[in-house]
């Protein structure tokens, strides 16, 4: 075999493999369905909407649909950062591993969201049609409307909303708004439905593999105060 022909194989090989490579990465286990009262669906990138239950396992590029009198409740497997998903809600999670856990970026077009977000993590961003939540550490809500106005909702920390027209940092008892294609504004919260507040108490047992490939049941046991 001579040389140009061996250079050409081994390039065919790695192009072969970088797609299979990618997929990968981009698509880790990355969070638990702690609870679901209602009507709530799930779509994968490999599958249509089927019945989103408690302990189903989620994976990078899942999507999260629920219907009227709905709430789901999430955590990941990383950091245990929890989200809350209300009624009539549309939220894509996409997780990527790295160094310090999960880098997480949660999709929502339209919904309303409620996140504890663990500090120290590897980050985590709320997109929205008209700005991105950045936190580090903290608690807060998310609400976006059918026309794209986002709402967000300081209640412990801080978070940054920004978009192409401005930047704002958004802490306790300030809520930060933009309307599509309008600059982000901060103000005091006023009144408002503190609903993931609710006292709570659930347990989910997971089964998994160690490093070893030995199987093992982990419980996770919580209370939303």
């Amino acid at each position: 075999m001579n040389k140009s022909v061996y250079i050409f194989i081994v390039a065919v090989f790695v192009m072969a493999t970088i797609p299979l490579t990618t997929a990968a990465a981009l698509d880790p286990e990355i969070a638990f369905v702690l609870k679901v009262t209602g009507n709530a669906k799930v779509k994968t990138e490999s599958t249509h909407w089927t019945d989103l239950s408690k302990g189903m396992r989620l994976h990078s590029g899942d999507q999260i649909r629920t219907g009227a009198n709905t709430l789901v409740a999430i955590i990941f497997i990383d950091d245990k950062t929890m989200v809350k998903i209300r009624s009539d809600s549309e939220i894509r999670f996409t997780g990527e591993k790295v160094q310090k856990g999960i880098a997480k970026k949660l999709a929502m077009d339209i919904g309303d969201m409620w996140a504890r977000v663990t500090p120290g993590g590897a980050g985590f961003r709320l997109e929205t049609p008209s700005g991105v939540a950045a936190v580090k550490g903290t608690e807060f809500y998310g609400i976006t409307d059918s026309s794209g106005e986002t709402i967000i909702i300081g209640i412990e920390g801080f978070i940054e909303f920004f978009n192409e027209l401005g930047s704002i940092l958004i802490g306790k008892g300030q809520t930060g708004s933009a309307a599509k294609g309008g600059k982000p504004v901060l103000t005091e919260t006023p009144s408002f439905d503190d609903w993931a507040k609710t006292d709570t108490i659930d347990e989910l047992d997971i089964e998994f593999e160690n490093s070893e490939g030995v199987k093992k049941h982990l419980k996770i046991r919580y209370k939303q105060k």
